[in-house]
């Protein structure tokens, strides 16, 4: 099965809250990110560039708390005819960033309907939770 390179982000507020996106095509709470475009220069440009554009985030203090990936994760993506494309996977580099102070999230209409701050609790991969807990 073929497979896209992604990166996704794991913005933290000051309370230890994750940020979670309703992505429409998926129609289910994700975690910002998308794929890797040609002119990302690295994997955590791509996960910040993603997440500043789902979240209407532009021009607030956004910081990468580690310059390597916190979880690699693959999954698989069902076909979307509207694209044009079959039944493929991600390789999804994930990154945590922090929020320097309080933002108001903007979401992007086009691939996002709703964006929640969540419990870590709520992350449903038990590495990628513990990892994130890592960070509070």
């Amino acid at each position: 099965m073929r497979g896209h390179v992604t990166a996704g982000a794991i913005l933290l507020d000051a309370d230890g809250r994750v940020l979670h996106i309703h992505h429409n095509a998926l129609g289910k709470w994700l975690l910002p990110g998308g794929h890797v475009e040609d002119t990302d220069t690295a994997l955590a440009d791509a996960a910040l560039r993603e997440l500043i554009e789902e979240a209407g985030l532009e021009g607030v203090a956004i910081s990468l708390a580690h310059p390597d990936p916190i979880h690699i994760d693959i999954h698989p993506i069902p076909a979307n005819p509207a694209k044009g494309e079959g039944d493929h996977r991600h390789i999804d580099y994930r990154f945590v960033f922090r929020l320097d102070r309080d933002a108001d999230v903007t979401v992007q209409e086009e691939e996002v309907s709703g964006c929640a701050w969540k419990n870590v609790d709520v992350i449903e991969d038990d590495t990628l939770r513990n990892r994130v807990l890592a960070y509070l």
